[in-house]
């Protein structure tokens, strides 16, 4: 129990070390976990705008009595607009599974009112809203009645203005789910900051630069969205020639503009700080000369190697969980789940990854540092397996739709598969240079990690090192070391070392001390 609990003090320490290890790393460290609670409750805030507005929406759906085998798909020609409602996967040959709704340029027919009505009265919140179906003399709804400003004005929206609902009703549907994962995103940003930093991975600390600018970019480009989203929701919805005309969320694009943009500003803050930071501790790990063993160029190269592999995998984690996690939820909860035909295999296919991704993480970890060759292999085979088996989800029209339809799942699913592929070529580099020495050398580094080594003891590069030696002192690892009360020194055999590895020769630790000199110096 006490050998365990000196072990986590050691890497607690060590862990402290390496983030103030120079003002650029602390530096680092604080701005990442800065930028993670400011952009994540930034992203948290519009999530909660678009679920209170998409839940209105959607009690309209209900009420109105909109069946759900419909898919809404927006044709555009410059200002002219063509909405169709379809019962199939819009894409492709499927004109006979859709109709036409609406066109911009056709004459429409007006909403029902109420007389006495003033439209021009809007809206306050959805908490201030009533809805009551408006029946016709069968019994079946005909439209939905919208009582706001606490009773005082109503309006009664016909079927038609609620089937057009549908494709507003879609976006937020989506832009919800877009929430959750930018909120994930910055913790797991967060994490691979601190990873990047306590192994002194340089693929890492650019993976972040490079989280960054997608970060950025898309915050960019989502203020545009959201303007142009506001365009086609006025023109299908508000316009006097709509068969709604009338603003059922007034408040919604103010309110998601003001929280987008205090998000882009946070971002570029983020992206020029990461990367002006970033550069600063690439260039110190590159000129830095002190590790605690000095391996050959060879294996150092082929540490970078496993160190980019380990990137690809921490971002394959996070983007193909992602993406897939978008897709089911599409399945279960819209209304591309009606008209999925084979969402048993769907199903199927994602608790497959959902099960095996992690495991494939810790096999991708281990057989490269351990070099089995088995591990590797089932490894590989795994990765082709998620490559080979999302890749052919694209003959689902209906994958393929959502992927065309949604950019941010678009995104998100290309990204995965360039970090899955990313995965793989480094697995083979790996995998090939098996034999060169990398094992052994992660080996003695994890011991002296744990033996509380000091890191001054050996340089990286004997050509840089001093002429001349500068002191005879050596701090010994304390955690191995069993120094002995008369002064001899010690050896104690390598704790950590594996039988089943003969290959691999164990590490013996030496304890100088004197028995009047505790400070470490060598004996004369």
């Amino acid at each position: 129990m006490a050998r365990s609990k000196s072990k986590v003090l050691i890497r607690l320490k060590s862990a402290l070390a390496r983030i103030t290890l120079t003002p650029h790393t602390l530096a680092f460290f604080l701005l990442s976990v800065i930028h993670c609670l400011a952009q994540g409750l930034t992203a948290a805030f519009i999530y909660s705008e678009d679920v209170s507005t998409f839940r209105f929406v959607d009690d309209i759906l209900h009420t109105a009595q909109v069946p759900r085998n419909e898919v809404a798909r927006l044709y555009r020609a410059g200002e002219d607009l063509t909405l169709r409602l379809c019962t199939a996967a819009p894409i492709g040959d499927v004109y006979d599974d859709c109709i036409t709704i609406w066109e911009s340029n056709a004459t429409t027919t007006e909403a029902l009112s109420i007389p006495g009505l003033n439209e021009s009265i809007t809206r306050r919140s959805p908490g201030d809203s009533v809805l009551t179906p408006v029946r016709n003399s069968d019994g079946s709804v005909d439209g939905v009645q919208l009582a706001y400003n606490n009773g005082q004005s109503t309006i009664v929206l016909d079927k038609q203005c609620a089937r057009m609902l549908e494709y507003p009703g879609r976006i937020l549907d989506n832009s919800q789910r877009e929430d959750l994962a930018l909120v994930g995103s910055q913790f797991w940003l967060l994490g691979i900051s601190t990873f990047g930093i306590l192994y002194n991975s340089i693929p890492h600390i650019w993976a972040v630069v490079f989280a960054r600018v997608m970060q950025t970019a898309w915050a960019t480009y989502t203020i545009w969205r959201t303007e142009d989203v506001k365009f086609r929701y006025r023109s299908l919805i508000v316009n006097d020639n709509t068969p709604c005309h009338f603003d059922i969320m007034p408040s919604y694009f103010g309110t998601r503009l003001a929280l987008q943009i205090p998000e882009l500003v946070l971002g570029v803050t983020a992206l020029i700080s990461t990367s002006f930071l970033a550069w600063h501790i690439v260039k110190g790990y590159n000129s830095s000369t002190i590790r605690r063993v000095g391996p050959p160029p060879q294996v150092m190269r082929l540490y970078r190697f496993f160190l980019i592999d380990l990137m690809f995998l921490q971002l394959s984690l996070f983007f193909t969980v992602t993406a897939i996690s978008l897709w089911v939820d599409q399945l279960r909860n819209s209304e591309i789940a009606v008209l999925a035909e084979h969402s048993p295999l769907y199903y199927a296919l994602f608790i497959f990854t959902i099960v095996t991704v992690v495991p494939w993480i810790i096999m991708g970890w281990f057989s490269v540092r351990k070099e089995i060759k088995p591990l590797i292999g089932g490894f590989l085979l795994l990765n082709v397996c998620y490559i080979a088996g999302w890749g052919a989800m694209f003959y689902s029209k209906v994958y393929l739709w959502t992927f065309i339809e949604w950019p941010f799942f678009g995104c998100t699913t290309l990204v995965s598969f360039l970090v899955l592929t990313g995965a793989l070529v480094f697995g083979v580099i790996c995998w090939t240079g098996f034999g060169n020495g990398l094992a052994h050398y992660l080996h003695v580094e994890a011991v002296l990690a744990d033996s509380d080594f000091d890191p001054d003891v050996f340089t990286n590069d004997a050509e840089k090192a001093p002429s001349k030696p500068a002191s005879p002192t050596i701090r010994c690892p304390s955690a191995l070391s069993d120094p002995s009360p008369e002064g001899v020194s010690t050896v104690k055999r390598d704790g950590n070392w594996d039988f089943s590895e003969p290959d691999r020769p164990p590490i013996y630790m030496v304890d100088f001390r004197g028995a009047k000199d505790s400070t470490g110096t060598l004996p004369k």
